[in-house]
C-alpha cells in the first residue's frame, strides 16, 4: 500500500477519537485506530491549500478489505445535523482513497468500506421522550422489513455507492451488536 501520511503521528485510541469538544469520550475502548481528523487535515494541506474538509473521526483497518470509518456524536440524534453528516461521509471516502488507497478506484474501495455513525442518546440528559406506541410500531416496521439496520439522517444514500455498508447506531447498541465483531474479541 502507498499511503500518502505518516501512520505514526495519526495513531490514538478509540476513546480519544470519540471525545467531544468537552472531552468527555462517547466509546470507553483503548482499542488502536487512526485518528481520522487529523489525517483528513494533513491532505488538506497537501491537495486543498488547507482548506479542511469535513471528515469521520477515527479509521480502523482491520485488514484490506474490512475498513471502518467511524464518527462519534454525543448528543442525541434528534440534534444531528443531517448535512454535515453528509459532507462528512463524501469528504471521508475520498481523503481514505487519497490518503490510503491511491490505486484503488472508488468502486474497488466501496466494497471494502463500513461507514458507522455513533451517537449518544442514553447518555444525554434531556434525552428525547420515549413513545410505547411509536417504539412499538418501529420494531414493527423493522420485523417486516427484516433489516439489521435502520438507517439514520438519510445516509442511505451512500450505501452502495461509496460504502458496502451504512450503520447508525446509539452507543449501547455498537457495544452490544458491533465493537466486539469489529475488533476481534
Amino acid at each position: 500500500m502507498d499511503r500518502l501520511i505518516d501512520e505514526n503521528k495519526v495513531k490514538t485510541t478509540l476513546s480519544e477519537t470519540s471525545k467531544d469538544d468537552d472531552g468527555n469520550a462517547v466509546i470507553n475502548y483503548q482499542n488502536p485506530v487512526y485518528n481520522f481528523d487529523r489525517i483528513t487535515s494533513d491532505i488538506a494541506a497537501i491537495y486543498r491549500a488547507k482548506k479542511p474538509h469535513k471528515s469521520c473521526d477515527a479509521l480502523y483497518i482491520k485488514d484490506d478489505a474490512h475498513i471502518y470509518l467511524m464518527e462519534f456524536k454525543n448528543v442525541r440524534k434528534s440534534r444531528i445535523p443531517k448535512k454535515e453528516l453528509h459532507q462528512k461521509a463524501y469528504d471521508s471516502i475520498m481523503t481514505l482513497q487519497m490518503a490510503f488507497f491511491p490505486k484503488l478506484s472508488l468502486d474497488e474501495l466501496k466494497m471494502r468500506v463500513v461507514l458507522i455513525i455513533i451517537y449518544n442518546d442514553a447518555g444525554i440528559v434531556e434525552k428525547e421522550q420515549d413513545s410505547v406506541s411509536f417504539d412499538a410500531f418501529k420494531r414493527k416496521l423493522s420485523d417486516l422489513s427484516k433489516s439489521r439496520n435502520k438507517i439514520l439522517f438519510d445516509l442511505e444514500i451512500f450505501q452502495g455507492i461509496f460504502y458496502k455498508e451504512v450503520l447508525t447506531l446509539e452507543k449501547q447498541e455498537y457495544v452490544k451488536t458491533m465493537h466486539d465483531v469489529i475488533f476481534d474479541k
